[in-house]
């Protein structure tokens, strides 16, 4: 299958709640589920660009509803699903290249005429709601479901293009679907796995290349011109897209981008390194020269915090478990009001490197094998430093497996 979904996984997950069925909106939920990209109508960001329909019943295929423009590549990419197309507005014709004897402008009409397109046929300004859901509607037929109970990814969808939705196809009824979204996404495939530690090797390599070539005098965006140096070279020859989110925070006090690095600086890089869509999370921290009695005193904090939380991320804990006791490691060194939201989150591919789940206060989410967890402890002290020190896991039945190979320690440069 192109896309990334357990089919098994999502039948129990589904079953167990009563949905007949994920109809998903989202442009990354598309890609999760089809491995393609939604088009360019999914720019909008609006509901309608393209539908994908994953049925409970197995022995019913993927549904896809998607702009004519992209529907053949997606056709040809993805022959196991069911493809059907609504218009949008780019106007694209076949054309015959051997045709002696007809001006090309005849040639191009003639294209369209084989398009077989009604008399009154029109484009929309961007595309058309009403007609991508007839398509949906049709295609929900075809499986038995224009009846059923269906799970939308409402953490996407604008509220007045749901209430459009519901009015057009009125027979169904439509429930909250983010929630198996969400658990169909924690469990990552092999390929989604693989896709994730390239990106921690890229980010790693990024970060090598500043550490060694990182100098007191350099400003915040010489340094991550270092990373990104570093990255580009380590991706050469990839053919998936690589892109990068620098979270960096120079000196005592977060300073200006224009600010140089001084001797005496802590430097905290938190990194994200996109491959193939897939967004990794990793932290470092440095000093430019010796750390003070201070700053080593409270990266030594959130190493021991680490290892404790660390030793609790194994299959079958509960993540609001890890978070307590990371917090109970932090309170034993002293810092017994520190109020952290997270010590960590899923990671994947979203609109930002932190997804569901999270490791978090409460947190009944039982962790599993198959998870990829990036595990973080964050102490951001004004006047002193800005440390985070995160790691990404894939968590295996016997416990959790780090992606990375650099040392957590607190690392001298410049």
């Amino acid at each position: 299958m192109t896309g990334f979904v357990d089919r098994q996984r999502a039948t129990l997950l589904l079953q167990r709640v009563g949905i007949a069925a994920l109809v998903l909106c989202a442009p990354e939920a598309f890609h999760y589920a089809t491995g393609a990209w939604i088009g360019p109508a999914g720019l909008f960001r609006r509901a309608g660009a393209g539908f994908v329909v994953i049925p409970a019943r197995q022995d019913l295929p993927i549904g896809v509803v998607v702009a004519d423009f992209n529907a053949a590549q997606l056709r040809t990419a993805a022959p196991e699903m069911v493809v059907r197309s609504h218009p949008i507005w780019i106007e694209s014709a076949p054309v015959e290249t051997g045709s002696a004897g007809l001006a090309l402008a005849e040639r191009i009409e003639a294209g369209l005429a084989s398009l077989v397109r009604a008399p009154d046929f029109s484009r929309p300004a961007t595309f058309d709601l009403a007609g991508s859901v007839r398509q949906l509607q049709a295609m929900l037929i075809d499986f038995g479901l224009e009846r059923a109970t269906l799970g939308v990814d409402l953490d996407f969808v604008p509220a007045a293009d749901f209430a459009a939705i519901q009015a057009l196809l009125p027979d169904c009824l439509f429930v909250d679907g983010s929630p198996v979204l969400d658990r169909l996404r924690a469990v990552k495939s092999q390929r989604e796995i693989d896709l994730l530690r390239q990106g921690i090797l890229l980010s790693e390599a990024g970060l090598e290349q500043l550490q060694v070539d990182a100098m007191a005098g350099m400003r915040q965006g010489d340094l991550i011109a270092l990373y990104r140096q570093g990255v580009a070279t380590a991706a050469a020859g990839l053919s998936h897209l690589v892109t990068t989110a620098e979270y960096v925070t120079l000196g005592a006090r977060a300073k200006g981008a224009d600010a140089r690095a001084m001797a005496g600086d802590p430097l905290k890089c938190d990194m994200v390194c996109t491959v193939g869509f897939y967004a990794s999370d990793m932290s470092r921290n440095f000093t430019f020269g010796p750390p003070s009695a201070d700053q080593a005193e409270l990266h030594a904090m959130a190493e021991r915090a680490f290892e404790d939380g660390l030793a609790e991320l194994v299959p079958g804990n509960s993540l609001g478990h890890v978070y307590a006791v990371a917090t109970e490691s932090l309170a034993r060194q002293g810092l017994r009001s520190y109020r952290r939201g997270h010590f960590g989150h899923g990671v994947g591919q979203s609109v930002f490197s932190e997804q569901w789940p999270f490791i978090a206060a409460g947190s009944d989410v039982v962790i599993e094998p198959g998870m990829v967890l990036a595990f973080e402890i964050p102490l951001y002290i004004d006047g002193l430093a800005s440390f985070n020190l995160e790691d990404q896991f894939l968590i295996r039945p016997d416990g959790p497996v780090a992606m990375n190979r650099l040392s957590r320690r607190l690392e001298v440069i410049g």
